[in-house]
């Protein structure tokens, strides 16, 4: 065994819950001296003698009533939680956050994000003085919550950088100011003469690739944003130059690529949103009439929108906005309608229980099926109380509607990803034919999540990718760097409707504010993009890539704020609504209304003006024209395309591109796309081993 020297222990450091229905669970933290390293460790306190188990279970004593569908029975659960210890070596630590309520969340090189962890006695601070014994911190730029680790041997010789004063801030002197702290976590970094220095190396290294790449990247900028909104009333170009180098970010590791921190001005200012508490039964009669039917429906799902629905009254409701029953039918009309969706339920579940097994011998879709089917309700939500222990007359009715649902629709089937969705709504309307039919009216807006090509999926990545361009193009110039744009860390996120990112009380009210078509259609689209903002300093901040991406996207599931969140999707749908120039594809996938003609006109004049600009030729490239905005690229372009000239040699570059002949050309163009879509299918396939098989 590893000798160890003990140098910091907290007892009483308890885990934040994510929900109401969660249990804190205390723990220690420990930072212990091994020989082959400093590790950080937080274990369960009552788990000190089992330190080879990766899951502590916690059986909390709570007494749950779990309700069957089938029968009016109730028995007593005992439900019970799993924590993961905590065991990080600290050279993997990439960083930390510090929140408002003084917990802490580690976050790894890898992407891993682990539970935040609140100290009941003594304080965060008193961790973070111990770890600055073995590493230098920087406070985030963009995010006051988040702290850089560095080694210490790095962040001496970046402040020996800052020292040399090789290039002035914009705020100051580089000497000046904060940087890599050894004593705390305070000061503000500038690091333009560090990105100047990168960039120069970049350039040194490899002059083509740096200058191409650069320039594609400034004149994406311009294409994509309001050009007018680049000039300013000091429009001098050393003002221009160093204000360039401040928006280069990413040089200082030398690494081929960089981050464009581009402007927004295309968009107006977001708006603040507010929302409501949910709807009570009381207020749900008020759209009520006597014979019961419901004429003000438009008002009724602005209002589950804005706050969802009380517990008590979702079984009624739900059905509404599942389509199982009608808005303006009568009690009677929708007790008649619900006797006869209830006599074809069971016809339908007749005939898949008659198949015999000579039959099904020769029928293998529906064996594969109902194989497949097995298999997913046995592990499908077996920890919620509803669905929990051995011979569960919940989980065989989940089995049957499905089963029911492939006869019903066979073209379709089964796929995974299906039992997710039906679990909560059996949990809400503990009625077999009910919930079968409330769930054909969710895969009837959701169908194309579950195309054998997967092409409906590919297809929302493709218009999230639009909306994040417009929204927030400094968050997709940094995606496209890290080979991330594809968005297929969000596949789970669109797949089942966040339900395996939410716990089961946010994942009803999600779903209840999604079905009711407001703002728009594809409201789930804009959460997935507030989601990502709320994450974006955290992503950029750590330099995380595909992976690391993938792995902290799956990390921070049970831990969002869905109030939060929602609040954040329907500011960005009104700013985006408000805002003149909106692209076609963008309004498309909002269901917003075509622009206007001659919004539509100039929108037109500024694209093809863009293009002129960025069309490459020698005359575009070397004119400084500040009056149509341009002045920002005029500078880049002259100055990347003179070190490219100098470090390379122009008669160099002209004789190596001659001698590339053009069939050449074509077969090593036709091999790099090959290689592409194969690297893509590869990334796919491994967001969707790691987010949801």
């Amino acid at each position: 065994m590893d000798e160890e020297l003990l140098v910091y222990e907290q007892d009483e450091v308890h885990t934040i819950p994510t929900s109401q229905d969660d249990l804190s669970v205390s723990g220690k933290l420990r930072i212990i001296e091994k020989r082959h390293g400093v590790v950080i460790e937080w274990r369960y306190s009552d788990d000190e003698t089992s330190t080879d188990n990766e899951w502590a279970v916690i059986n909390t004593a709570a007494v749950t009533f779990t309700h069957h569908n089938v029968s009016d029975s109730v028995e007593i659960s005992s439900p019970r939680r799993t924590v993961r210890p905590i065991s990080i070596e600290l050279v993997d630590l990439r960083s930390y956050k510090i929140c408002d309520n003084h917990s802490l969340v580690l976050i790894q090189r890898d992407g891993t994000t682990h539970p935040a962890l609140a100290f009941h006695s003594g304080s965060v601070h008193c961790f973070v003085e111990v770890l600055l014994r073995y590493v230098a911190v920087k406070k985030s730029e963009k995010d006051g919550d988040l702290y850089l680790v560095s080694d210490k041997r790095q962040a001496a010789q970046d402040q020996e950088l800052a020292a040399m004063n090789l290039v002035p801030s914009r705020y100051g002197m580089a000497g000046d100011g904060g940087g890599w702290s050894g004593g705390g976590p305070s000061g503000q970094w500038t690091s333009t003469h560090q990105r100047v220095m990168g960039f120069i190396n970049n350039l040194k290294r490899d002059p083509y690739t740096t200058a191409a790449g650069a320039l594609s990247k400034f004149y994406d900028t311009v294409l994509y944003s309001d050009v007018e909104g680049y000039v300013r009333e000091n429009d001098g170009g050393e003002d221009e130059v160093a204000e360039l180098f401040h928006s280069l970010n990413g040089f200082e590791d030398l690494e081929p690529g960089y981050e464009l921190l581009t402007k927004k001005g295309t968009l107006n200012e977001r708006p603040k949103v507010e929302r409501l508490s949910p709807l009570t039964h009381d207020d749900f009669q008020q759209y009520v009439d006597d014979d019961g039917r419901i004429h003000d429906v438009t008002p009724l799902r602005d209002r589950i929108f804005r706050g969802g629905l009380h517990p008590n009254l979702r079984r009624e409701v739900w059905c509404f906005l599942l389509n199982h029953n009608e808005w303006n039918a009568t009690h009677i009309q929708r007790e008649e309608r619900r006797r006869s969706r209830e006599d074809l339920y069971y016809t339908m579940k007749q005939q898949w229980r008659t198949v015999t097994p000579d039959q099904e011998s020769r029928f293998s879709g529906f064996k594969e099926r109902r194989s497949l089917i097995e298999k997913d309700v046995n592990r499908t939500d077996r920890n919620h109380p509803f669905y929990e222990g051995e011979h569960n007359l919940n989980v065989t009715a989940l089995h049957d509607i499905l089963m029911t649902y492939v006869m019903y629709n066979f073209d379709l089937g089964y796929v995974q990803g299906m039992s997710d969705l039906l679990a909560p709504i059996l949990y809400v309307t503990q009625n077999e034919p009910i919930a079968f039919w409330c769930f054909v009216g969710y895969m009837d807006m959701v169908y194309r999540n579950f195309d054998m090509d997967q092409s409906g999926m590919k297809q929302q990545l493709k218009d999230m990718q639009q909306v994040v361009r417009l929204v927030d193009p400094e968050l997709m110039s940094y995606l496209e760097i890290r080979d991330s744009a594809n968005f297929y860390f969000c596949f789970r996120w669109l797949l089942v409707r966040f339900k395996r990112e939410l716990n089961y009380a946010n994942t009803l009210r999600l779903w209840e504010v999604l079905w009711t078509g407001r703002p728009c259609p594809n409201f789930h689209l804009l959460l997935a993009v507030a989601l990502l903002d709320t994450e974006k300093n955290t992503i950029m901040e750590n330099k995380f890539g595909f992976t690391e991406i993938l792995k902290h996207i799956n990390d921070i599931s049970l831990r969002i704020d869905l109030d939060a969140t929602l609040r954040k999707a329907e500011a960005i749908y009104k700013q985006i609504a408000s805002s003149p120039n909106v692209p076609d594809g963008v309004r498309t996938v909002l269901g917003l209304p075509p622009q206007e003609p001659q919004q539509q006109h100039k929108s037109n004049k500024d694209e093809d003006a863009s293009e002129r600009r960025g069309s490459g030729s020698d005359e575009d490239v070397g004119s400084v024209n500040v009056t149509e905005g341009l002045g920002l690229v005029g500078v880049v372009s002259s100055m990347i395309g003179s070190a490219v000239r100098h470090l390379g040699g122009e008669d160099m570059m002209q004789a190596s591109l001659e001698a590339v002949s053009g069939q050449q050309q074509e077969e090593g163009t036709s091999h790099q796309r090959r290689d592409a879509e194969a690297e893509t299918e590869k990334r796919f396939e491994t967001a969707l081993s790691h987010q949801f098989v």
